[in-house]
């Protein structure tokens, strides 16, 4: 994936506020992939589909996943 950029003072999915980094990614299968690493090891992820259906997952540092969905389109 190409960096898109970085970020600083961010509140993370576990609260905290740290620096991180955003990617942004473009391919055949997921017409869309954005990628959010936090520096306390939390991370996002959310894949935009052919037909509009987008996926998401949250996780924090620990492994807990926070958020775990897939939104069809309508």
């Amino acid at each position: 994936m190409d960096a898109s950029g970085s970020f600083k003072n961010q509140t993370a999915p576990c609260g905290r506020i740290v620096d991180g980094e955003n990617f942004r990614d473009e391919d055949s299968d997921v017409v869309v992939t954005r990628e959010t690493e936090f520096a306390c090891g939390c991370r996002s992820i959310q894949h935009e589909y052919h037909d509009g259906s987008v996926s998401r997952t949250v996780t924090r540092h620990d492994g807990r996943v926070l958020v775990d969905e897939l939104i069809a389109a309508e």
